[in-house]
């Protein structure tokens, strides 16, 4: 207590001041770093990020050609090739629709074939239809970026490796019925 009294009283005020001081030296530090990180960031996001996919629509993708090594197109007048990843929730929750698909393709004496471009590894999109009780004739390890569309997708392919149909996203209870229609006719 003696050395607090041997203190001047004016000293005493220039402590608290500079203590002060400093704490509010370290907040302008920290918010002056924050909004550099923050501009950092929008500026990496604008100029660094590759562009979003651009919105294709079905119309867009009739006409083009399918470059999937392991398709033969060649082998049927049609066939049904369905872009759709294990990780994606409207594949998820299309597969009762998948499922009814591969139903209605069985029951056709001309059968169609079904297959399943992905970018998950084939062993893992083959465990994913099994436990989705989904027959398909084929599961290819792709992408097909040039497309530009993602998961779900369904191309209805003609035997020159050429897009008939496209199907893209969830479908609804009238894309449904078409793909069945077009799966049940056997035309396109």
């Amino acid at each position: 207590m003696a050395d607090a009294e041997a203190v001047p009283a004016s000293e005493r005020q220039v402590d608290k001041s500079s203590l002060m001081t400093k704490l509010e030296t370290t907040t302008h530090l920290f918010l002056i770093g924050l909004c550099c990180l923050a501009g950092g960031l929008l500026i990496e996001q604008r100029f660094f990020r590759p562009p979003e996919a651009e919105t294709v629509s079905p119309r867009d993708l009739v006409g083009r050609a399918v470059e999937l090594p392991g398709a033969d197109w060649q082998a049927a007048p049609f066939s049904v090739l369905l872009q759709i990843s294990s990780t994606c929730h409207f594949c998820n929750e299309s597969m009762p629709f998948y499922k009814q698909l591969m139903a209605a393709r069985q029951s056709q004496a001309a059968r169609i074939p079904v297959i399943v471009a992905s970018g998950d590894a084939v062993s893992i999109m083959r465990k994913y239809l099994e436990d989705h009780q989904v027959i398909v004739d084929k599961v290819l390890h792709s992408r097909l970026q040039s497309f530009r569309t993602g998961t779900p997708t369904i191309y209805i392919v003609d035997s020159k490796g050429l897009v008939r149909r496209a199907f893209i996203g969830e479908l609804d209870s009238s894309g449904e019925k078409e793909l069945l229609s077009i799966i049940e006719r056997g035309k396109v």
